[in-house]
């Protein structure tokens, strides 16, 4: 394991000075030390606290990772002297990991093992062809979530009879329509007959039918009708005068 250290200390803060000092460490100088030389560290502490703190010292530490960057393997590990603008290096540089050591005063950083650049074939999804003439259907294997028709209706449902309508949608009270077909128009024809049939045959109990309403039984078939003699036929018109009465 070969280690490489550049030591400032004692340097003075001019951009030339430092420059020097790179260039001196020769290990990290472009060109002069070949890529993924060090397998383990790279360490570039810098000349004082303060190193890593206005514009021209933030280049050079951009400068020191990148060139540590070259000079490391992968796994390789770099540790630079400064705080949060050493760490932002190191972070744009490319190392992975990149903590600071608060107590030390230094920035540690790994090279990762993986190459820039390096591709990796994903496996393709198999793509599924329909045909034009696929169409939907239901497998008859499979019953998952199918409705048992048995289960549809109760046996409340089965002997229950539908409501029957007689008035055709006419209305109560009003007469069957031209073109019954419900059954009213029979139904009404057959009333009909029996009342007048009922009419026919009725022998009066009280012998008050005659009379008028004010004489007649509640259930006499006579309600409404006028007064009549009782040789009269049922169902006689009456004729009325302006003179009488009623």
């Amino acid at each position: 394991m070969r280690v490489v250290v550049v030591d400032l200390d004692g340097v003075d803060g001019a951009d030339l000075a430092l420059e020097r000092a790179y260039e001196r460490a020769a290990a990290l100088d472009d060109g002069a030390t070949p890529a993924t030389t060090y397998a383990r560290d790279v360490r570039a502490p810098g000349a004082a606290d303060g190193f890593i703190g206005d514009g021209a010292t933030a280049a050079m530490a951009s400068r020191t990772c990148a060139r540590a960057w070259t000079a490391l393997r992968a796994g390789g590990t770099v540790i630079a002297r400064g705080g949060d603008a050493a760490r932002d290096a190191a972070v744009l540089a490319g190392f992975a990991d990149v903590v600071v050591d608060a107590t030390r005063g230094v920035v540690r950083g790994t090279k990762p093992a993986w190459a820039r650049g390096t591709a990796f074939s994903l496996k393709s999804r198999a793509v599924r062809v329909v045909t034009a003439d696929a169409g939907w259907g239901a497998d008859a294997d499979v019953d998952d979530e199918l409705i048992d028709e048995s289960a549809l209706l109760t046996e409340l449902d089965v002997n229950s009879t539908a409501v029957k309508y007689d008035d055709c949608d006419v209305g109560a009270g009003k007469k069957a329509c031209k073109n019954c077909t419900c059954g009213r128009a029979e139904a009404e024809a057959a009333e009909e007959s029996a009342n007048a049939k009922s009419e026919e045959t009725f022998v009066s109990a009280c012998g008050n039918c005659a009379l008028g309403d004010a004489f007649r039984c509640a259930g006499c078939p006579y309600l409404g009708q006028p007064a009549f003699k009782d040789t009269d036929a049922v169902g006689t018109k009456v004729e009325l005068d302006l003179g009488d009465d009623l």
